[in-house]
């Protein structure tokens, strides 16, 4: 993990200070939610660590949420504090331009998985919640077959800047793309899409300014291979690659969801095609089997990313040109088990992920997320979390802990309006 400060950003304070203000004079026209969260026994475990927006655990934290719709426009606000800093986190518009088209500007993570329970689960291949939102601008869209009324596409473009800092003295960008074919026909779903992500352009001490130009941007946008350099064994494209094959089928019978789905990892044509074998994130997630509750089962396999080098030969998030990888501010953008920015460690893993929570505020409210790796000894990595809902207030008690460790206890009031 790459070092991080603690500094209070002024403008980022004056920023979320202003929309807190703001949106609760409108509150009548916003829904919101205010958060405090205590941490006595304070602690760096797993889960209050990581799939955290990428703060850095603190005895006090404190969120704001609001979202606001008017006309075609909608308008979502997170603000993050603690004792020492202030952070604009997923904040963005989303506005129709023009009937299945949106423009979206802000923070955010992710127009894509859209079937993905980030509470509950262990954390999207792609883009989950563990790092900090990138900025982006993007296009997202929709098209329907008129022939077939069952079947529609999704598909969105995004182009997002990664940070400047001691290793990039010049900040790379992100492209982003995705298309999605779904299939829908009475009470089943099936979905299947790809994504692509990319980082390009910016520059290292080391290697100098990597290539910008508009020129270089459709290089990027299709994966196209750079020149064969000496002793390389194959040509490699343009800037630090990777995506996914998303498969996942949802049927619905009254309330009850069945959702099964598949993120197979690719970082070149070898994955593209499969060579990895059955590497990415497989899911299966039960809602209202139990009342009122989720459950969730995850199995994460990066095992098979060196079987028959030199053609699958890689280190899933890590690259050479982009020392930090497939990272962000420090935390991995993707699932938090596959480290990012070490290149020299390969880590496979194979590890089982558990999550159980309610769905909906009640008058009493869990969660229960439980990850070990299968293939080796690990501790348990556990976070419990049972409350009580109380007029407008959820009032909840945590423990975060891992298997042989002190636990972390502490408690967590909410706010709706």
């Amino acid at each position: 993990m790459l070092s991080r400060f603690k500094k209070i950003n002024i403008k980022d304070y004056y920023i979320g200070l202003s929309v807190i203000l703001f949106t609760s004079l409108c509150s009548q026209d916003f829904e919101s939610k205010y958060n405090l969260e205590f941490n006595p026994n304070f602690s760096n475990q797993w889960w209050s660590h990581y799939n955290n927006y990428g703060q850095e655990p603190s005895k006090i934290n404190f969120s704001y949420n609001a979202q606001y719709q008017k006309n075609k426009t909608n308008y979502y606000f997170l603000v993050l504090a603690s004792k020492d800093r202030v952070d604009i986190s997923e904040s963005f518009i989303k506005s129709q331009l023009f009937d299945s088209t949106y423009l979206k500007a802000g923070k955010y993570y992710r127009d894509f998985s859209i079937y993905l329970n980030d509470e509950l689960s262990s954390g999207s291949i792609l883009i989950s919640k563990n790092a900090k939102p990138m900025p982006k601008i993007g296009l997202l869209s929709s098209y329907k077959l008129k022939k077939n009324e069952n079947i529609d596409f999704n598909f969105g473009i995004s182009h997002g800047l990664f940070k400047k800092n001691e290793i990039y003295n010049k900040a790379p960008m992100l492209h982003e793309k995705f298309i999605y074919l779904n299939y829908k026909k009475n009470k089943n779903q099936l979905k299947v899409g790809i994504v692509h992500e990319a980082i390009w352009g910016g520059g290292t001490e080391i290697d100098g300014n990597f290539p910008s130009s508009f020129k270089d941007f459709l290089k990027i946008f299709i994966s196209e291979d750079g020149p064969l350099l000496e002793g390389d064994s194959h040509a490699n494209a343009l800037g630090n690659h990777l995506g996914i094959w998303d498969f996942s089928y949802i049927r619905t019978i009254d309330n009850k969801i069945l959702k099964i789905y598949y993120q197979h990892l690719f970082e070149d044509t070898s994955g593209l095609r499969f060579a990895n074998r059955y590497d990415g994130l497989w899911g299966l997630e039960l809602v209202n089997y139990v009342p009122k509750t989720n459950i969730l089962l995850e199995y994460l396999d990066t095992t098979n990313q060196f079987i028959n080098p030199p053609y699958v030969q890689e280190s899933y998030y890590n690259h050479g040109e982009y020392p930090e990888g497939w990272s962000y501010a420090g935390y991995a953008l993707g699932n938090p088990f596959i480290n990012a920015g070490n290149y020299s460690d390969v880590n496979p893993l194979k590890m089982l992920h558990i999550g159980i929570g309610y769905n909906e505020l009640s008058e009493y409210n869990y969660q229960l997320l439980f990850s070990r790796k299968i293939d080796t000894s690990d501790p348990i990595k556990y976070k419990i979390v049972f409350g009580k809902v109380v007029d407008s207030l959820l009032l909840n008690m945590f423990i975060i802990g891992e298997e042989g460790q002190k636990n972390n206890i502490g408690i967590d009031i909410s706010y709706y309006l």
